[in-house]
């Protein structure tokens, strides 16, 4: 049965039989007025009177508790029920594979806990239904000043995911911009021994490509080096959040956004990956791994990663975050001097960046749940009080987010951002560690603290050698150091950078039983036009069978969202 039948039944039984029940177990309690004190009502206000709210969540069956403990009885439990004094209580528990159908189960059914945190899918679904709480007024009262500050930074990006009408519908749990900015990582060091100079657009990175290819910057004397890598077989040509080695910037370049929803001049919403600007961009990367400048074994490989790190790669793309992944190659001698660029530029001299959403998993509260602050108090609690529980080892075990209740990853959309800049003025003497607010910065005051022992001067310039290298990359912040200072330099710095979200994140009805199929589609036909193996008009024969088989239903479907 399909799952708008199973709730129109499930919501039909709920009106004939109020107090009954609803597609097989007790209907969630009817929300009453509520009369808090403004103290119960603050962030981390107490209650005077137990409150429950019923959970569920997923648990790694690897996860191993402290003997007499377990997810339904540990710290994490204690700390909420003594701070705030609500008991939480999980009316199920499930592995993680099984959690998109155990929720997707209970959305249909309306067999919903309290409160619970969702991906964008499934957030959707329960505001079509009218499953979900307005949280506005909960919001304003009962979110502490760090949870109001991530909200903040999202800007109009995040409040068109949360609010209806002006209505906050959900929490979201907020990441930076940067995780999704995907930039040129270029070979510094090559560049200068062959005296060149970093490339801007398409045509000057397919010189730089095959200077790397043909003029043995190693210095070993083979031709064996790589232009570009791309992903490796279970990597994805390009995507909606930052992708490890694929090629976005170069679909980018010709403002082409494969996987994204976008209006076209009309006003009429299209899929990226079947606009003419992506077949401008196949053909340009076919032609590139004819040239032989893109690796020849893209898809290939079973990983990328190694030939980066054996020093036999010159360009990859990839977020800020890439500093930790290659931080083995600061240790070697000499290092390699991996540097990032907002590049390649479009024709219009611009750098068309595709965005990720600002937040990809929302708390949502149960409408008939009466005391829906108890939920964002939780939350409240995790901001303030998971660096302690670190420290004293609570954590040491499970982690935080293998077991607390409604665990999920916060913080300022703009934190990358605001860290490079803080941190650039603070080595140029601007500002003190005394003078900065770290209120809503977590890590800000150690990074900080590390940076001035591990740069060395000159203190404005990042390349590789300009850091000290004698540390033990597991017990400093050196890769978490290069990829702010070197990593998200770009996004920091750059005037010329333009961001374009996807109007939509989530899966519609028809993508649910189409998308893996069209999805397979394009794949197959990109990597074939890439390698050679399909000619450019093969593109067109692709959107003519990607609307037929269900793309253009799709289509319909997203412009119907709100």
């Amino acid at each position: 049965m399909k799952k708008s039948k199973v709730l129109a039944s499930c919501l039909a039984v709920s009106m004939l039989v109020a107090t009954g029940t609803a597609c097989g177990k007790k209907a969630t309690q009817s929300k009453t007025t509520t009369t808090l004190s403004k103290a119960e009502q603050k962030p981390f206000g107490r209650y005077k009177k137990p409150v429950t709210i019923h959970l569920v969540r997923t648990l790694d069956p690897n996860v191993k508790f402290d003997k007499g403990e377990s997810i339904e009885k540990n710290g994490y439990i204690d700390a909420i029920k003594k701070s705030l004094n609500i008991n939480v209580k999980f009316d199920w528990v499930c592995a993680p594979g099984d959690w998109n159908q155990k929720m997707s189960l209970a959305i249909s059914s309306n067999n919903l806990p309290d409160a619970v945190i969702v991906d964008m899918t499934r957030y959707k679904a329960m505001m079509k239904y009218n499953q979900i709480a307005d949280l506005t007024s909960t919001f304003k009262n009962s979110a502490c000043d760090l949870l109001k500050s991530y909200y903040k930074s999202g800007g109009s990006a995040l409040t068109k995911l949360t609010e209806v009408n002006g209505k906050i519908m959900s929490v979201p749990a907020t990441s930076p911009k940067a995780n999704g900015f995907n930039e040129m990582w270029i070979r510094q060091d090559w560049l200068k021994k062959l005296g060149l100079k970093a490339p801007t657009n398409i045509e000057e990175l397919k010189a730089v490509a095959k200077a790397f290819v043909e003029k043995d910057p190693d210095g070993n004397g083979k031709k064996d080096t790589i232009g570009i890598i791309g992903p490796a077989k279970s990597g994805t040509l390009s995507g909606t959040d930052g992708t490890q080695f694929g090629l976005d910037p170069i679909f980018s370049s010709y403002q082409s956004y494969p996987g994204y929803w976008l209006k076209d001049n009309s006003g009429k919403v299209v899929y990226g990956s079947t606009q003419p600007q992506t077949k401008q961009a196949l053909q340009s990367l076919a032609d590139m791994y004819k040239e032989g400048l893109l690796d020849k074994e893209l898809l290939v490989r079973d990983d990328s990663m190694p030939p980066v790190k054996d020093g036999k790669v010159g360009v990859f793309f990839g977020p800020w975050w890439e500093g930790y992944n290659i931080s083995d190659v600061y240790l070697q001698n000499p290092p390699q001097d991996w540097q990032a660029y907002a590049a390649p530029l479009a024709s219009d001299g611009n750098y068309y960046a595709h965005l990720s959403a600002p937040a990809s998993n929302f708390l949502v509260v149960n409408k008939n749940y009466k005391h829906p602050e108890a939920a964002v108090k939780i939350i409240n609690l995790l901001l303030r009080d998971e660096p302690k529980w670190v420290a004293s080892g609570l954590s040491k075990n499970t982690g935080t987010g293998a077991a607390y209740p409604l665990f999920s990853v916060f913080d300022n959309v703009d934190e990358l951002e605001s860290s490079y800049n803080i941190l650039t003025k603070f080595m140029k003497g601007e500002t003190t560690i005394k003078d900065t607010d770290f209120s809503t910065h977590k890590l800000l005051k150690g990074d900080m603290e590390a940076i001035k022992q591990l740069k060395k001067k000159p203190y404005d310039d990042y390349s590789i050698n300009n850091w000290n290298l004698k540390s033990k990359l597991e017990s400093s912040n050196l890769p978490r150091l290069v990829s702010i200072m070197v990593g998200d330099k770009p996004l920091s710095t750059e005037k010329n950078i333009k961001g374009v979200y996807s109007l939509y994140y989530g899966q519609t009805q028809t993508m649910e039983s189409r998308w893996a199929n069209l999805q397979k589609l394009e794949q197959e036909t990109f990597a074939k036009i890439i390698m050679g193996t399909a000619p450019i008009s093969s593109f067109d024969d692709f959107v003519n069978k990607w609307n037929q088989q269900g793309g253009e239903k799709i289509i319909s479907e997203v412009s119907k969202i709100k």
